[in-house]
């Protein structure tokens, strides 16, 4: 009994680390998204402080999530490919944009 506590500890430990590492640029690869998208619809001046002001809940999130998942295994692959699928998102909308930044 006391084994398995201990396990799922680390588990829980290690989860949290792999957030605070991955959920960031995750965080702003969502911001990023965001600003772009917001871009798009003209929202003028509030669109940079949005979302330079949403990352951190963004971040806090992704923290939070994580604990949901069981395992080392499924905490590294949903964060990478979030990861990937936010950069790509963010790529491919900034393409769409004209290639401004």
């Amino acid at each position: 009994m006391a084994k398995d506590s201990a396990q799922r500890e680390r588990v829980l430990l290690h989860n949290g680390v792999v957030a605070l590492i991955l959920g960031y640029p995750l965080a702003i690869a969502l911001s990023g998204v965001l600003h772009r998208l917001m871009q798009s619809l003209d929202a003028g001046p509030v669109a940079g402080q949005l979302t330079m002001w949403v990352v951190y809940p963004l971040w806090v999130s992704v923290i939070a999530l994580i604990f949901l998942l069981p395992s080392k295994r499924a905490c590294w692959t949903w964060l990478a490919l979030a990861n990937a699928l936010a950069a790509g998102a963010c790529y491919l909308l900034t393409l769409a944009g004209g290639g401004a930044a």
